[in-house]
């Protein structure tokens, strides 16, 4: 390899590739567009053609392999005895579970724009107190957190939903296979909790209208079990915010690096909508997406058998300028987006509209409450490939 890359010493837990993925996502883009990195076994896809259509080709590239799966580390391995939720499971089923959730979930999120204004006011009113915050445990977290409890319909009761996010917490650390065992194993621990929650709240002689209330009452109707819905539900609990989290927080941080974008936002604020998605575009909050072989195929001139597993770097499709002018620059009024920040095909994000109406509230709400909004400190990253997010970023007004 020229310029003496060599894409077999690539470290994707180096701390320095973790805070800025791009130079190395442009590298590999350029001269080993699809390569096998270590220590996840799978190859890793950089372009933007080829993501697309891996993504797209739902019946070759599958979220479970045809051979089997692997067997799941420590505790999680009682879980594969649950079926698959929504995020899990492959046609025919992923079918079924969609076209029950999608109709339930789009209409219960009419009203997120205002239940966000009404979570997020007090935080800010509270950071106001304090002259000065720690925008992801503040603000990003609670206020995503509590619209989509809201909206599920889990009562706001003391300690409830601290304790479901601090779950919710627990499940995303356990993802990152760097982690120890006891962090990992405390992972499936709250997979369980949450799963059991809500059987109890399925379970409730009075339980609270809202969405899942509403999936109990359709899979029921359908014939599908209770595992089933609660399995679906813990997925929706698990990554139904997360997103909306690290957008807050990459985006709040590219808007103060960008001082011209942040002060065109201020000056017409109807450009939030085109700002959210190149928040999206420019630093993915889902940097990875897997997939496994379902027949032997050919992608990017590379043949792999059935069962090989591949991974779609989203962040580096969407800074691909075989798509993007420019793509390295953050340009909140770029137009039209094609960018793959929630996936494609039958798969993509069914949560995407939720955070396209949370995350503007979000973004006015946070630039008008504070004019003079800076970083006062240095950003943390998470130490997740699969994950684009800062976990901490102090900020002053």
């Amino acid at each position: 390899m020229s310029d003496g890359f060599n894409p077999d010493q690539f470290d994707p837990h180096d701390p320095a590739y973790l805070a800025d993925p791009y130079p190395t996502y442009a590298t590999f883009r350029e001269q080993a567009p699809i390569h096998a990195v270590q220590p996840y076994g799978t190859s890793w896809v950089f372009g933007y053609a080829d993501c697309k259509q891996m993504l797209d080709a739902t019946d070759v590239w599958i979220k479970n392999s045809p051979l089997g799966e692997r067997k799941p580390y420590g505790q999680f391995e009682i879980l594969s005895n649950f079926p698959p939720g929504l995020f899990g499971s492959d046609p025919d089923l992923h079918t079924e579970l969609r076209s029950i959730l999608e109709p339930l979930f789009d209409a219960a999120i009419h009203d997120a724009p205002n239940i966000a204004e009404e979570i997020g006011q007090p935080l800010l009113a509270a950071a106001k107190q304090h002259g000065r915050m720690e925008l992801i445990s503040d603000y990003a977290l609670a206020l995503p957190a509590g619209v989509l409890f809201t909206l599920l319909g889990i009562p706001n009761d003391p300690g409830v939903w601290e304790g479901l996010m601090t779950w919710q917490g627990a499940i995303v650390a356990a993802h990152d296979i760097t982690q120890s065992a006891t962090v990992r194993s405390g992972g499936a621990t709250c997979s369980m909790a949450v799963n059991t929650f809500f059987e109890g709240l399925r379970l409730s002689k009075q339980p609270t209208p809202g969405l899942f209330a509403e999936m109990c009452n359709a899979f029921a109707h359908a014939g599908l079990s209770a595992e089933q819905v609660q399995m679906c539900a813990t997925d929706f609990l698990v990554a139904g915010y997360a997103s909306t989290t690290f957008l807050i927080g990459s985006g709040t941080r590219n808007l103060l690096l960008n001082p011209e974008q942040l002060t065109a936002l201020r000056e017409d604020p109807t450009l939030i909508s085109g700002a959210v998605e190149e928040m999206l575009r420019f630093d993915a909050p889902a940097q990875l997406v897997d997939r496994c072989a379902a027949v032997d195929t050919e992608l990017g001139g590379h043949l792999f058998k059935a069962g090989d597993r591949v991974t779609a770097v989203v962040g580096s499709a969407d800074r691909d300028p075989a798509v993007f002018i420019t793509p390295d620059q953050f340009v909140i009024n770029r137009g039209q987006q094609a960018h793959l920040s929630f996936g494609s095909g039958i798969h993509h994000c069914i949560g995407a509209p939720l955070v396209r109406l949370v995350a503007p509230v979000a973004f006015e709400m946070l630039l008008s409450a504070f004019p003079g909004l800076s970083i006062d400190g240095t950003p943390q990253w998470q130490t997740d490939p699969y994950l684009r997010a800062v976990s901490s970023l102090p900020l002053s007004f």
